[in-house]
């Protein structure tokens, strides 16, 4: 796309365009756009700076966020539309990317906390993807993490799940700590200490 396009677009509108995207589940329409958000944050970033290196008032382009984000957005939408296209190394290097933004310099106040947003955005990210991806070895470090962030507890017991289903776990009891047992034996039944007697009609979650 032509750089005077790219700094005519408003990234608050990309993004909007990105999520009705993410929404259609078009995963490969989430890519493309995310590469126009990608480069269009680009070229207002490389516009600001050249305008302050000459001394000149930096281009009148609003932004409801820090341009940080919005580099950091394209990023983990990329990431998780290549996740959902099986495309898992190409994920993976989306994550690492947004896991460390180290694009500008002398960061303010309100682009560190971007960079914090969204490295816990990327260590979430990543175990969802491992998990995903059939490694079982992280089931209980995974655990550990949705402990300390309950916020994640629902997208991440939803991913345990399905991979659970997915990949055969037989896995009654992930750890005798996390009180967090999936059921993926045929009779169905939970074996964690209070839940031990409790039918189940098919692989669930049981969460005391």
């Amino acid at each position: 796309m032509q750089t005077f396009i790219l700094k005519s677009l408003k990234p608050d509108i990309v993004v909007e365009m990105l999520n009705m995207a993410a929404g259609l589940e078009n995963w490969s329409k989430v890519l493309e756009i995310a590469d126009i958000l990608y480069q269009c944050v680009k070229c207002i970033h490389e516009e600001r700076r050249e305008r302050q290196s000459k001394g000149w008032s930096a281009p009148y382009n609003p932004t409801e966020r820090p341009l940080l984000y919005y580099h950091g957005y394209s990023l983990e939408m990329k990431g998780l539309a290549y996740q959902k296209l099986g495309r898992v190394e190409e994920a993976r290097a989306c994550i690492g990317r947004y896991a460390e933004l180290k694009w500008m310099d002398a960061l303010n106040e309100a682009e560190e906390q971007v960079v914090h947003e969204f490295k816990h955005k990327a260590r979430a990210n990543w175990y969802a993807l491992e998990i995903e991806a059939g490694q079982a070895e992280l089931l209980e470090e995974y655990v550990g993490f949705l402990r300390k962030h309950t916020e994640e507890w629902g997208r991440g017991l939803t991913t345990i799940m399905g991979a659970a289903v997915r990949y055969g776990w037989q896995v009654d009891q992930i750890h005798q700590t996390t009180r967090i047992c999936i059921v993926t034996s045929s009779n169905g039944r939970c074996t964690s200490n209070g839940l031990g007697g409790r039918r189940m009609q098919s692989s669930a979650f049981c969460r005391r």
